[in-house]
């Protein structure tokens, strides 16, 4: 049985949620705290890359790491319960036989008791509920994890007990929290140095942590940061005694599910306080019981562990408790420990805060899918059936809800901090960035407007871009790994999203806006370096942040009299569409450099070829040539760049038999007209760009709208051209687009040998480049070669003979095993696009059959195994993969919105 909808704000329950491996729930608030949260309260908490409050968690971790949120009950005999379930004796029991594990369940007052973890979550909160069996007790333990909505650096986590049993039950509450408390790379540079560095202390509602320095790979840094774990009951109360290190939890032999520390009977261990309050390295004798306010300890591992009064519960009686998990820095008075207790301090503040949390969420959802928040009223009855569940005609909405949440989480976290999602350090990247301003704008795209300004200032002056995104409006990092590299794709988006944004807003004046330029160490399309002064390198973690240009001097571009420059937002989406158009390989198609969309392209930085981008790149130069006529008057641009455009038009004019050529041998290109046409080309872009190595003229000219939107058109109408002559494949009654050349400069797609990418068919019919009357043939070519309906629709690509080669001569993808990740996998950014393009081009059936295909997958969860959401790709098995952060739902969004209209 899979999770139902229970109401139409895409709040959901789940039967047995700990029987199924690798889920995860996602956790943040805007004011950039995140983590993610398992049904048995696993999972990682941090602010940033260098500073993870809980120790950072991959996907394996899930699984193997015993080092979670938990919450202990101590019984009057010495046992150990655990509220989240994670407890050696708890997972015994459901390992043992039902005989065994339930010797009551014949029993008539047991018979509706869950026998696993019931979850019940929303948008953006988790509830987890089980039952606790411990000799004659019974308790039912919900633990709920969320994070506030305002500015709170802290996640909460509140434990509701209630005995359910017939007998009363006394026992000790105690909260641990194994605190981590550094970076990130110190999970294995330098774990226990980077301990030593731990200065801890116990205070009135719990326990602080304040390392002395950072020691990570910036160096070592005088630390502003400080971490703590807090509680208090329902009522208000202060624990009554501490567990402040992992040697006070887990004792010697121990470990956090079979925490020695917490058995009743006395331990031998170092770590405990001498008479002036700080740890003494010796052993000595230390209870379970805890250790009293004002203690401090020094280079141990922490834990947050808060041990509260004894509490008795007669049958039907409840109580609760409160913890908070997180960091601030020491200039922070808003999270401070009494700021925290004051605000949020019991079980009144707590409910009101979940509240407020959930209509934060709810709102930014509706938005997402175009609704205001009054705009659809609560049907919490009338869209029920008889079980409380959500009808057929209202699931689809409630999954979309959390579609709509995915790019306002992508915002939030960057492609990073989830487990699956462990290759990064933070940040968007520029891809990224303006594929999720789609689903922002489509709630209100005035919201959006000055974010699309400051994006530009992201743009070099050779057409390329910083590929990394601060958390900051307007901040730009060169890479965030040092790869001084071209996603030949990035140029593409910017024109996309703002497209869009004048379509809803009407606001073409924003193309007039003028935008500064980014400037490093980088030049000639990170062929070459600029050494003429200091400017930062691709490793250098300087940023560029618009409107700061005294704080920015050394990432601003400059024209010969040393003044920053300045163009419009028109002008910087021409110098990425023209120069990527002259960047081109010896079949006349855009090269691929580092990659394009699909970053597991990134063997064929040589004579790789992406006629994929060529087609979508041509494309935007169509819709872009018609926006400029429509604006009329004059245009004007920086000079270097007009003579770039006029040079590409002269080019593509003198050779018009490019555009008829017929088809040849890839071996047979090099010495004719298609290869002096990229000759051209290439040297064209050669003389700009080192023009504008250092700076720029500064000199603009003015030109008709006119005459510049027949020269885009011109030059794309000869593209497109070129890609239909000569890089249509035929196979009996079908038709398809090669998207590829390899590193040898060899055809990749043969449509005859069953080798086949989605991409070029995507790109081609998105952009027009594909004629109206074999679309059809298309979709065929699709459904016979690409089509798993088992594992949720079209497939990226089939499966290539002989995979070891082309992850040499093409991308590492063919080193992935096949129906993974970018390699055969159903990738669900790619086959929603397909549907988008299918639903522009008129064939809206198909499109259709796309997206159901998708959703029903996302949707059933005995094959998915995910939550609501659509994942970055289901793989071979069906499983959906990578949830939460995918570009696939702001287009998602965008062809819900498309189909709306």
């Amino acid at each position: 049985m899979g999770y139902r909808f229970i109401d139409n704000n895409g709040t959901f329950e789940l039967e047995n949620a700990d029987a199924s491996s690798y889920l995860y729930f996602p956790l943040c608030n805007e004011a950039g705290l995140m983590g993610c949260v398992t049904p048995r309260s696993g999972g990682d908490l941090m602010l940033d890359q260098n500073r993870f409050i809980l120790q950072p968690t991959s996907v394996s971790d899930l699984h193997n790491n015993k080092s979670s949120r938990n919450f202990w009950l101590r019984f009057e005999d010495g046992s150990l319960r655990s509220a989240t379930g994670a407890s050696v004796w708890q997972r015994a029991e459901e390992a043992a036989p039902a005989d065994e594990r339930y010797p009551d369940r014949k029993d008539p007052a047991n018979a509706g008791i869950s026998k696993g973890i019931k979850l019940r979550a929303g948008l953006l909160w988790q509830e987890s509920t089980t039952v606790i069996r411990c000799g004659k007790s019974l308790i039912e333990a919900a633990v709920l994890n969320f994070i506030p909505a305002d500015k709170t650096m802290a996640q909460v986590m509140r434990v509701r007990l209630k005995n359910i049993g017939d007998t009363e039950t006394a026992f000790e509450p105690v909260a641990v929290i194994p605190m981590y408390g550094r970076s990130a790379v110190n999970l294995r540079d330098h774990r226990h140095v980077t301990s030593l560095l731990h200065r801890i202390s116990t205070e009135k509602y719990g326990v602080r942590i304040k390392p002395t320095l950072s020691f990570d790979e910036r160096g070592h840094l005088k630390n502003h940061t400080e971490y703590f774990t807090l509680g208090c009951d329902g009522q208000g109360k202060a624990p009554v005694a501490f567990l402040p290190t992992a040697d006070h939890v887990i004792g010697e032999g121990g470990d956090f599910e079979c925490p020695k520390g917490l058995m009743q009977d006395c331990r031998k261990t170092r770590g405990c306080c001498n008479d002036n309050g700080v740890e003494e390295y010796a052993n000595t004798e230390m209870s379970g019981s805890g250790v009293a306010v004002g203690k401090t300890f020094e280079g141990v591992e922490a834990a947050g562990g808060l041990i509260f009064e004894k509490c008795c519960l007669t049958s039907g009686e409840s109580a609760e408790y409160i913890v908070f998990i997180g960091a601030r820095e020491e200039d922070d008075p808003f999270n401070a420990p009494d700021a925290i207790m004051e605000r949020l301090g019991n079980s009144q503040k707590i409910e009101n805060a979940l509240e407020a949390n959930k209509a934060f969420w709810l709102e930014k959802a509706r938005a997402g899918l175009g609704m205001k928040e009054k705009a659809v009223p609560d049907r919490l009855s009338s869209d029920l059936s008889d079980e409380g569940s959500a009808t057929l005609s209202s699931k689809r909405q409630n999954f979309m809800l959390w579609v709509a949440a995915e790019p306002v989480l992508r915002r939030i976290f960057g492609c990073s901090f989830l487990p699956y999602h462990d290759y990064g350090k933070g940040g968007r990247g520029w891809r990224d960035l303006w594929q999720d301003c789609l689903a922002l704008m489509l709630a209100d795209p005035s919201d959006v407007r000055d974010l699309l300004i400051n994006n530009f200032a992201g743009v070099r002056a050779d057409g390329t871009n910083a590929t990394i995104i601060g958390s900051r409006p307007g901040e730009f990092i060169a890479d965030r790994n040092g790869i001084a590299r071209v996603w030949m794709d990035h140029g593409v988006w910017p024109w996309i999203t703002m497209q869009l944004y004048i379509e809803l807003s009407h606001d073409t004046g924003i193309l007039a806006t003028e935008q500064v330029y980014f400037k490093d160490r980088l030049c000639k399309r990170a062929r070459d370096v600029d050494d003429e002064d200091g400017r930062p390198d691709a490793e250098s973690d300087n940023s560029c942040r618009s409107g700061n240009e005294e704080d920015n001097s050394k990432t601003l571009l400059r024209d010969s009299e040393g003044k920053v420059y300045r163009g419009t937002l028109l002008e910087h989406i021409l110098l990425m569409h023209i120069t990527a158009a002259c960047d081109v390989g010896e079949h006349g198609n855009m090269l691929l450099r580092g990659a394009d969309w699909n970053d597991a392209l990134d063997m064929a930085d040589r004579r790789g070829e992406s006629v994929a981008f060529t087609a979508a790149y041509a494309g935007n130069m169509k819709t872009l040539a018609k926006t400029v006529a429509e604006m009329g008057g004059k245009v004007s641009l920086l000079a270097e760049l007009f003579e770039l455009i006029g040079g590409l038009y002269e080019i593509c004019k003198n050779f018009p038999e490019t555009n008829g050529r017929k088809q040849q041998e890839s071996k047979a290109f090099g010495t004719g007209t298609v290869a002096a046409c990229a000759e051209q080309k290439r040297a064209l872009l050669d003389v700009y760009c080192e023009k504008v190595r250092h700076t720029v003229s500064g000199k603009t000219i003015e030109t008709e709208s006119a005459v510049l939107a027949e020269m885009l058109d011109f030059i794309a109408e000869s593209i497109m051209t070129d890609i239909r002559e000569n890089e249509m494949l035929s196979f009996g009654d079908l038709k398809w687009f090669n998207g590829y050349y390899d590193n040898e400069g060899e055809r990749v797609e043969n449509l005859e040998d069953g080798r086949l990418m989605l991409t070029g068919a995507v790109f081609t019919l998105m952009s027009g480049t594909a004629p109206d009357e074999i679309i059809d043939s298309m979709i065929g070519a699709a459904d016979r070669y690409l089509l798993q309906n088992r594992i949720g629709g079209y497939r990226l690509n089939t499966r290539f003979e002989n995979e070891e080669a082309y992850a040499h001569k093409l991308g590492r993808m063919f080193g992935f095993a096949y129906g993974s990740k970018e390699n055969g996998a159903v990738f669900c950014h790619m086959a929603v696009m397909y549907a988008y393009a299918l639903l522009l081009r008129g064939r809206k059936e198909a499109a259709e059959k796309v997206i159901d295909l998708l959703i029903g997958q996302s949707m059933d969860f005995e094959k998915a195994r995910i939550y609501p959401g659509i994942p970055e790709y289901f793989d071979i098995n069906g499983r959906g993969m990578y949830p939460y952060l995918t570009g696939a739902a702001s287009w998602l969004l965008l062809y819900h919105y498309r189909v709306g209209k």
